[in-house]
């Protein structure tokens, strides 16, 4: 490696690592971060360990193995000391050291292709990022990466099976009492004593015993048996065993979306995020076994490139394990490629740049959502939690599944949760299907809300989703009312009982926020006093929640139903204003750029549209057909038919008339003729023709030269509107052509006699006195 190469290489080494840096450096966003923090502080304060649970009241008293608890233990005091800063400084931390030592991993076998060494770690950082979170994992994944470093250092013999076991063994003993992936490790160990007794017994298959003489396998053998033993240093000893494997066989965890498998049939195909790379990774690493026969034949790489695909595909939560246990091996097989020639040199550099080019989009995105940073993110139920402690309120709570960790942080031991994350480590299968149900099945949920005694639903926010559920079911029962909502949840009280006063005092009687696009209100257009208490209710939710986006989105939506210019003023400062308080939400810009539209600020509208598509892909279709009709108002033709297209494409069906008149114009202008009747002949069935559409068809057969087809249509619009100069000389022109010589003239003798009010009129009515003479 040249001076001047060296100097590319450090570059991408400090691009890599700052990257890195930059992925771990996210603001909290875990749902179960909070119970983690929540245990620990229970640990630190009791001096003991949590055997059985006391955050629920549904499993109140239950045994709990909680195989982490040596992570709670060690988060809290460093949130006491520096705060959820401090957490993220320690994610930081962890992942540098990580993939540090996969670095030297990965140079260990590299065959001086050093290139090789920072590249497909780059990969595997892009698959391993998603998972950065001040979760157990972080710890696991540095423990994963210094155990194959290890295993890598004792198999060239740069350390002795003695070093090997002195540095294992207390790592074991942190592995085992920090995360279930402690097995890991033992697995690891026992594929590279595989690996080394496979060959041994192919050599000497009459007689094992010089294979079992060998001192090297004796001493992995030694290093198995330590390491099961370390396993056991821990509260429940053996038992601790099984909780891994009881966890990843869980019917509860078919539902998280952390544990669903990843479709293999989809491996070709580039999807967002570390899926795609995890894909382009297990592709590359495949083909890396089939560049030389010899890659074959280390048994220990084999079994871990094997077990660990069939893991992550699985459940796609193990993805950053095989990254980082695959590395070395696919650095391992591609040195048998043949770099040295100059017509390969380019090849590591140029996935160098374009890995890089797309970690900086993802830093880039990350931004755009706001969520690089040292704080906490804005997905908890901050509004309806602070509600709920500002007021005292203590009760049977039911909550959603993904805001229990939350809810035991703040609330507990004041209200304890229905349920939270610790799945299936405390509730079980049947538990966590009965709470899948009452969400999906209103007389589950009624069976549910008796028998726990239910007062207090805190329940997450799934106006995006459309789907029936319990947030859309209470908005309109009557046994209970909305009193509080923020951006991810919303909050109901039971009627009738001891939450009167504070129901009388702050619920919403009008307001649905389960229904984000207020068809509810739109309904009631008519009516002046509902609308009028609406939005008194909806400026309460304002005054409330300056800060949230929701009660200011709703108001905006509510002016937009006037329609009015004063209207949707009102609407357009609402809506900014929802924007700015959640920037990275794509409703609130749709929602703007629909009041744009209507305002007539095209450019404005254009702008706003596209950066709701940007932020998100699953808006209303009618966001294509609101943009295509801005871009058409400002003259750009071609653009506005591609999202035109866009829209009849995806509302299929449920296309609307005006897209077919909006997009028959378009084609006109272009003179797709043909495109532009198929529109107009689509737009006649929906709806009675219009003198427009039906001029418009005409001109759209004249110009195919097709003058019997447009005569039909003319003559129809000239029923319509016989005055119209348009009409009458466009019908004139085509009774000449056919042959109809006195139907033409005397048109033109009356479209002659026509007032023309625009230029292009008055140059037809001199053209119809020419033709009349």
């Amino acid at each position: 490696m040249g001076n001047k190469e060296k100097k590319i290489f450090l570059f991408f080494l400090i691009v890599f690592f700052g990257f890195c840096a930059l992925f771990a450096a996210k603001n909290i966003t875990d749902l179960d971060f909070w119970w983690h923090l929540k245990t620990g502080e229970w640990i630190w304060q009791h001096k003991a360990i949590l055997y059985s649970d006391s955050f629920s009241y549904t499993f109140q008293g239950a045994e709990w193995i909680n195989y982490e608890w040596l992570f709670h233990a060690i988060i809290y005091p460093i949130y006491q000391l520096s705060g959820f800063g401090g957490l993220i400084i320690f994610v930081i931390i962890c992942a540098l050291s990580t993939f540090l030592i996969l670095f030297f991993a990965c140079r260990e076998v590299d065959g001086g292709n050093r290139w090789l060494s920072v590249t497909i770690p780059f990969v595997a950082l892009l698959v391993v990022q998603g998972r950065f979170a001040i979760r157990p994992q972080i710890i696991s994944y540095l423990l994963l990466a210094l155990y194959l470093y290890l295993l890598i250092l004792h198999r060239k013999e740069r350390i002795t099976t003695r070093q090997l076991i002195f540095l294992l063994i207390p790592a074991h003993i942190l592995w085992v009492n920090v995360h279930g992936d402690f097995l890991l490790g033992g697995f690891l160990v026992g594929a590279y004593t595989l690996g080394r007794f496979v060959p041994l017994a192919l050599r000497h298959h009459r007689d094992l015993k010089p294979a079992f003489q060998d001192k090297k396998l004796q001493g992995l053998l030694l290093v198995c048996l330590l390491l099961c033993i370390a396993s056991l240093v821990n509260p429940y000893t053996y038992r601790i065993f099984s909780i891994p494997l009881k966890t990843a066989g869980s019917e509860t965890l078919q539902g998280i979306a952390e544990w669903v498998p990843i479709d293999i049939t989809l491996l070709g195909v580039f999807s967002i995020k570390y899926i795609m790379w995890f894909r382009i990774l297990f592709v590359a690493g495949a083909m890396s076994f089939l560049i030389w026969r010899n890659n074959l034949k280390r048994i220990e790489d084999v079994v871990i490139f094997a077990l660990l695909s069939y893991m992550a595909f699985k459940h796609i939560r193990f993805s950053g394990e095989f990254a980082i246990a695959v590395a070395p091996i696919i650095v391992h097989n591609l040195t048998s490629l043949r770099w040295e020639e100059k017509r390969w040199r380019w090849v590591p550099l140029l996935a160098l740049i374009v890995v890089t080019v797309f970690s900086t989009s993802e830093v880039r995105n990350l931004a755009r959502m706001d969520r690089l940073g040292l704080g906490v993110g804005r997905n908890y139920p901050e509004g309806t939690v602070r509600f709920l402690e500002e007021h005292h309120i203590k009760g049977n709570l039911f909550n959603s599944y993904n805001h229990g960790g939350y809810l035991i942080w703040h609330l507990w031991p004041d209200i304890p949760v229905f349920i939270d994350g610790r799945t299936p480590t405390i509730y079980d299968e049947d538990f966590f299907w009965l709470y899948g149900l009452a969400n999906q099945k209103k007389e589950i949920w009624k069976k549910v809300a008796q028998k726990y005694g239910i007062e207090i639903v805190l329940v997450e926010d799934v106006r995006e989703r459309g789907y029936a559920s319990l947030f859309y079911w209470l908005d309109a029962d009557k046994e209970w009312r909305l009193v509080a909502f923020d951006d991810e949840s919303n909050l109901y009280l039971k009627r009738g009982g001891r939450f009167d006063g504070l129901i009388e005092r702050y619920g919403f009687h009008h307001l649905r926020p389960s229904d984000i696009s207020m068809d509810y209100a739109k309904d009631k257009k008519g009516d002046v006093r509902y609308l009028k208490a609406l939005e008194r209710e909806l400026e309460e939710a304002c005054r409330r929640s300056p800060d949230g986006f929701y009660p200011f989105y709703y108001l905006g939506v509510y002016h937009q139903i006037y329609g009015t210019k004063d209207h949707l003023k009102e609407a357009e400062k609402d809506l900014r204003r929802a924007v700015a308080n959640r920037p990275d939400l794509p409703r609130g810009h749709y929602e703007l750029g629909f009041t744009l539209m209507k305002l007539g600020r095209y450019d404005e509208a254009v702008k706003v549209l596209k950066r709701s598509m940007r932020l998100s892909r699953n808006l209303p279709v009618d966001v294509y057909y609101y943009l295509g009709f801005s871009l058409f108002q400002e003259g750009k033709i071609g653009e506005a038919i591609r999202m035109l297209e866009r829209y009849k494409e995806e509302a299929g069906f449920g296309t609307r008339a005006e897209a077919y008149r909006l997009l028959g114009r378009a084609y006109l202008q272009r003179y797709s003729f043909r495109k532009a009747i198929s529109c107009y002949e689509r737009l006649g069935y929906l709806e009675e023709p219009t003198w427009d559409t039906l001029v418009n068809l005409g001109v759209a057969y004249f110009g195919l030269d097709d003058l019997e087809k447009a005569r039909e249509p003319f003559e129809r619009a000239m029923e319509q509107k016989p005055e119209a100069i348009k009409v009458v000389y466009n019908l004139a022109i085509v009774y000449e052509k056919l042959g109809l010589i006195e139907r033409a003239k005397r048109l033109f003798e009356e479209a002659s006699q026509m007032s023309p009010g625009t230029s292009e009129e008055e140059t037809w009515v001199q053209r119809a006195r020419e033709k009349a003479k």
